[in-house]
């Protein structure tokens, strides 16, 4: 092989091994070089401390991980108004999700108008579990864990819960089975559906595939390769987890880098079981709607009307099924997210958060609803009937 190579001038194929080897160490070092440039530039997390941070054990050998933003007033530490707020991510993102940019973070935003707000990073969120991550376990374990110890730290019987997304999933799960509804005082839900379909074509087409084949999605390097171009365009993509039309150039980059993290194959299959099925949220073979159906704490809504991931009707379910049984249901708010309603842009799913109005459209309801020093009461609510939109 090398003299016919040599016969045509070219080199041998123990060279060309080299070169090819070259090539690889220099790709390789030139992806090492973009990574470790973009992360540095674009990564908030010099503008976003914290105030404490706790890593603390589930019963089930897990770890979850606290992060505290302490009440101000005028920009300097006060002494907390109301019960503590403890906020829960979404999937395949970590503690950033409420506390993505400087200029769009609801918890620094309600800690300035003095509460006490704890940051809740579920096994989900972090690189490595010594537990299963699977969503029941996250029911049974993160939850009632993060609620024992924000409320023993804070002195209180009660907190206000904020969750986003698979966060708000979460509460509709524990509540009732795990954490008993007398000690959540009020809770906002963020684009949380209670029946879960597949958004993406052809994805939604593959309810014929074993469960047991559905893969680790890995999200997290990904995001940070791309994080440098991905505001140069969008594509049909860039529309399933956020709208960017409804976001500022500048924002979603920071966002990739410091919060994106991979979906384990476990919690993967949980919601394709859900989305292959009948769509329903179950603990132990039990629907979350029902016991939803009798609690009585105090709740708001917020649902997106372009949400490729949570469709409104989606969430809806669990507004129509929170407490619809209960002898006292208590209040109950829905806000819809869109130009016809009254906010900024027809929302998406993350940028419920990062929108360029959501301090208008979503950080002042929430903090209105949960009765934030300075804040306006929240309006009458609407609450108009959503047609009936398929999964």
């Amino acid at each position: 092989m090398n003299a016919a190579l040599a016969s045509w001038g070219l080199p041998g194929a123990g060279t060309l091994g080299l070169i090819a080897l070259g090539a690889l160490l220099l790709l390789a070092v030139a992806t090492w070089a973009h990574l470790v440039f973009w992360t540095r530039k674009l990564t908030n997390q010099r503008d976003l401390p914290y105030d404490e941070l706790e890593t603390l054990p589930t019963p089930d050998g897990g770890r979850i991980e606290l992060r505290r933003i302490h009440a101000r007033a005028d920009g300097e530490p006060a002494a907390p108004v109301g019960p503590p707020v403890l906020m829960v991510h979404g999937l395949a993102i970590n503690h950033r999700n409420l506390d993505m940019h400087p200029d769009y973070s609801l918890p620094r935003y309600m800690a300035e108008r003095g509460r006490d707000v704890w940051l809740l990073t579920l096994r989900s969120g972090q690189r490595v579990s010594s537990a299963p991550v699977t969503f029941e376990a996250m029911v049974h374990g993160d939850l009632p864990t993060a609620v024992d110890a924000v409320l023993a730290r804070a002195g209180a019987e009660q907190l206000d819960y904020v969750g986003f997304s698979m966060g708000g999933m979460l509460l509709y799960g524990a509540l009732g089975r795990t954490v008993a509804p007398s000690r959540v005082r009020k809770a906002v839900i963020m684009g949380s559906p209670a029946r879960v379909g597949i958004p993406i074509w052809p994805f939604n087409k593959t309810s014929w595939l074993p469960r047991a084949i559905v893969p680790r999605l890995h999200l997290h390097w990904g995001a940070r390769l791309v994080a440098f171009g991905t505001e140069w365009f969008t594509t049909p993509f860039h529309r399933v987890p956020y709208n960017p039309d409804n976001v500022d150039r500048g924002v979603v980059g920071g966002i990739l880098v410091d919060g994106i993290q991979d979906i384990p194959a476990s919690l993967n299959r949980d919601f394709a079981h859900w989305a292959w099925g009948d769509n329903e949220i179950r603990i132990g073979g039990e629907r979350v709607l029902d016991t939803l159906a009798t609690v009585s704490t105090p709740v708001l809504f917020f649902a997106g009307a372009d949400d490729r991931l949570a469709p409104p009707m989606a969430v809806r379910h669990a507004h129509d099924a929170w407490g619809s049984k209960a002898a006292d249901p208590g209040e109950k708010r829905w806000i819809s997210l869109s130009r016809a309603d009254g906010a900024g842009h027809d929302y998406g799913h993350g940028d419920i958060v990062i929108a360029r109005r959501s301090i208008a459209d979503v950080y002042e309801p929430t903090c209105a609803f949960l009765g934030v020093r300075g804040d306006a009461q929240l309006a009458p609510d609407a609450d108009a009937p959503l047609a009936e939109q398929e999964l």
